[in-house]
């Protein structure tokens, strides 16, 4: 079935929403399907939950679904293109949407994003994932570059990005190989690039005792 596109943005090519298969049950209940891997993200209401970076995945488009929120405020997302070769490349987009089960932003590789607004937000992934011959491997935990959120329009990098789908088949083996290199004791790491060298900070997280 081909997917139907709700809406598409020309400020950065590639970014647009998209119609989710959504199939009521109830008067107050559905069920929404997923994809190939599907991820949640769960803020806790009333705590500091705001990016500190924007993040650049260069093998994975991230397609959102924004499922419920804990107050009314709106979600905006900050978007700057930083593939090379685009022809919207450095191009700026701000969408604000409010949570919405029927339909996902589609976020390509190559393209910063920032998220604003999370408070209590909880957000379905469900991410495609490509490869090229000259992959550049960023870090085997995780495919993203940070860029620091104060960080002027003018002075965002640029990469290229992976070409290639998946195929279906390895969606399974890459989740695999996600989990085995899972390690709780760790936040996931912040890779910063400077001028062309990567920097990876990881930090311990806080476990409450009990």
């Amino acid at each position: 079935m081909k997917e139907r596109i709700v809406q598409k943005y020309t400020q950065i090519r590639g970014v647009q929403w998209v119609e989710n298969i959504y199939v009521q049950t109830g008067s107050a209940s559905g069920i929404l399907v997923g994809g190939q891997i599907s991820t949640n993200v769960i803020r806790t209401p009333s705590k500091p939950g705001e990016y500190s970076v924007w993040g650049i995945h260069l093998a994975t488009d991230d397609q959102l679904t924004f499922i419920s929120k804990a107050d009314d405020s709106p979600i905006v997302v900050r978007m700057v293109d930083c593939r090379d070769g685009s022809p919207t490349l450095h191009n700026y987009l701000e969408v604000s949407c409010q949570p919405d089960s029927s339909k996902r932003l589609i976020i390509p590789r190559g393209v910063a994003h920032l998220p604003t607004n999370l408070n209590g937000l909880i957000t379905l992934n469900t991410p495609r994932i490509y490869w090229d011959w000259a992959k550049r491997l960023v870090h085997p935990d995780l495919d993203v570059i940070n860029v620091e959120c104060n960080r002027s329009l003018d002075k965002f990098p640029t990469y290229k990005i992976c070409r290639y789908s998946v195929p279906d088949w390895m969606y399974p083996a890459a989740l695999k190989a996600f989990k085995s290199r899972y390690r709780p004791e760790y936040e996931a790491p912040f890779i910063f690039d400077r001028h062309g060298q990567l920097y990876i900070l990881r930090r311990r997280t806080e476990v409450a005792e009990l």
